[in-house]
């Protein structure tokens, strides 16, 4: 022992005074370094958000349409981008309906013919059934004949089935799998004498939209209209008729707007935050409509966490200005977001009109697609601004490579600097042993004159 502390101890303290100044100097580094590439995550998330919101806002966004019938029973309608705002008359005389032809027999296990030929054709498609191929025995039957249509009718587009009529005897049924007059059932040859008639006559669908006389072979009319689909349903009572509208879809328009306005609002707040000067207080407002618990609780995260972390970063404060900046200049076709109710707070927030949105939709759709959509619009100019910081190898993936670099190298010099501080131990425990010992031999040597 010596002071009343072994060499050890001794070892132990010398190296803890040794190694405190690195040790805080890396840690320092490391969780800085950290901290800062976390702040990029986020912000980089933010951005792609605020991307996918633009995206979102396309043409069709802008061009969304909806459709609405007087009469639901009779119709459900389908509308694309493309398809012209106007009300339509529709009048619908017959459903199309597949046919379906029935032959009697006294029950399922009635016997077939071994012999002669049995024909059937739909839309110029023909299968030929020779009993004396499929039946030499003669011990075939009508479910097996039903099934041997099914297996090999296919490209035929027929399904065979037996119905049941509670006495024991069947109906074979041959049903057309597709409808309209096109696809009828043609017998051409029935040397068994089945004597096949029709249940139900295959036929088109007739309806006439604004008084014009259309036909088709489904009850599912594709594109009637440009981007117009009907799926016919009832038939009209004689003198009815329904009522088509077709109208912008300002739902879906207005919620694209919103989702654009709040990502804004989100990204301009994270910059704030994250470039903020320490002591200067920020608001965040992440989404339109809310509400001020969630405000308040992000507003927190990055005061505490993230706040300033990224003031020294000269291009994210030049990013929040030219989106900013962005704001004020007209597109091309001289709109401003002022004229369609998008408008800068006091607190340097956007808000929506939604009102004078709709009105501007109503009023002229093309035009305000076109200063959002077209090229020199208000999308094209903030993913100007945006892709240099999204793209892959962008300004923010190259600052979190810089950063996971000096991590790693933060993380390589810890390593070594702890191996050196393991290699100064034991030179000092050696250092402090080897005098722990010397003093214990004088000593020893000092007890042989008393």
């Amino acid at each position: 022992m010596i002071s009343g502390m072994s060499a050890a101890q001794w070892a132990e303290q010398l190296v803890a005074v040794e190694r405190s100044g690195k040790d805080q100097l890396y840690s320092t580094r490391k969780s800085d370094y950290r901290a800062e590439l976390d702040a990029y995550k986020l912000l980089e998330s933010t951005l792609k958000q605020m991307t996918a919101d633009l995206e979102a806002m396309s043409d069709d966004a802008f061009n969304a349409k909806s459709a609405t019938i007087s009469d639901e029973s009779i119709a459900k309608i389908t509308v694309e981008a493309d398809a012209p705002a106007g009300n339509y008359n529709l009048k619908v005389n017959q459903l199309a309906q597949a046919n379906q032809k029935a032959a009697s027999f006294a029950s399922e296990d009635a016997l077939i013919p071994n012999s002669g030929l049995f024909e059937l054709e739909v839309a110029g498609q023909v299968m030929t059934i020779d009993f004396s191929v499929i039946n030499p025995s003669g011990t075939g039957t009508v479910s097996g004949l039903r099934d041997y249509i099914n297996d090999n009718a296919a490209d035929l587009g027929v399904q065979a089935s037996l119905l049941r009529k509670g006495d024991g005897s069947v109906e074979l049924l041959l049903t057309s799998k597709e409808a309209g007059a096109a696809n009828q059932i043609q017998i051409n040859q029935d040397d068994a004498g089945f004597g096949f008639s029709d249940l139900v006559v295959g036929q088109d669908a007739q309806f006439e939209l604004n008084g014009v006389a259309i036909t088709n072979a489904s009850n599912y009319v594709e594109n009637v209209i440009d981007g117009v689909n009907l799926e016919l349903t009832e038939v009209h009572q004689v003198g009815e008729s329904s009522t088509i509208s077709i109208d912008y879809d300002t739902d879906s328009t207005l919620d694209s707007v919103k989702e654009f306005v709040g990502s804004y609002n989100k990204l301009m707040s994270e910059i704030s935050g994250l470039t903020q000067s320490l002591g200067t207080s920020i608001e965040v407002e992440s989404d339109i409509g809310k509400d001020d618990d969630e405000d308040k609780e992000e507003a927190k995260k990055i005061e505490e966490d993230q706040l300033g972390i990224l003031k020294g970063d000269a291009s994210i404060r030049m990013l929040k200005n030219r989106l900013n900046n962005a704001l004020f200049n007209a597109a091309d076709n001289g709109m401003r977001l002022s004229d369609v109710g998008i408008e800068l707070d006091r607190n340097g927030k956007l808000k929506l009109d939604e009102e004078k949105l709709e009105a501007a939709l109503k009023s002229d759709s093309a035009r305000v697609q076109e200063m959002f959509s077209a090229d020199g619009g208000y999308i094209q100019r903030f993913d100007d601004i945006l892709d240099p910081y999204t793209e892959r190898e962008g300004l923010i993936d190259m600052k979190q490579d810089s950063l996971d670099s000096r991590l790693d190298r933060v993380e390589d010099d810890m390593a070594r600097h702890d191996y050196q501080m393991q290699q100064a131990y034991q030179r000092y425990l050696a250092q402090f042993t080897a005098m722990e010992q010397y003093i214990n031999s004088m000593n020893a040597s000092a007890g042989l004159f008393y």
